[in-house]
């Protein structure tokens, strides 16, 4: 099994855990805190620095002070480039900078050049934190077995996750 698998686990015991006996819950439950542990452990190695927190920070003003604005003063983030496509409300996308384009763009860059050790730092991290996650689970994790009879009815995709668990 491998870190990824941690996971979907957590998920899917999430959408399972109301359901079935004492004898399945408590199973899930202490698997589940095994889970949990190993999970905060990873997810720390994608924490972000401080050093990069505040780059991200002064790259957000920037961006605040050129880009085009909605009524509560918030940046208005497209699908697309340069104001163009749809107006996207999960905060993933372009920002339409609208304020001296040229200055904001020197700006920019000279953040970035100031901060290229920091951003280096940050890509590195993420990328040894993807790798992490398709490594073998090391140490295994000696997951509380489920017998089959306690297993309620749940989902083919719901029982394919939680096979590690339950007693063939």
């Amino acid at each position: 099994m491998k870190n990824k698998n941690l996971y979907e686990l957590k998920e899917v015991i999430n959408r399972v855990n109301k359901k079935g006996n004492n004898k399945f819950k408590l199973a899930l439950l202490l698997n589940e805190k095994m889970i949990d542990e190993r999970i905060e452990s990873i997810d720390k190695l994608r924490e972000q620095s401080e050093e990069y927190k505040a780059f991200e920070q002064k790259r957000h003003e920037l961006i605040a002070s050129h880009a085009e604005l909605d009524e509560n003063g918030q940046v208005i983030v497209y699908s697309q480039p340069d104001g163009k496509g749809s107006v996207t409300n999960d905060g993933y996308g372009y920002p339409n900078i609208v304020k001296e384009k040229k200055k904001y763009e020197k700006q920019l860059t000279e953040l970035q050049e100031e901060n290229k050790e920091v951003v280096e730092a940050e890509i590195k991290k993420q990328s040894d934190f993807v790798e992490t996650l398709d490594q073998e689970i090391d140490p295994a994790i000696e997951f509380s077995s489920i017998p089959f009879d306690a297993v309620p009815e749940i989902e083919y995709e719901e029982m394919k996750v939680l096979m590690p668990f339950i007693e063939k």
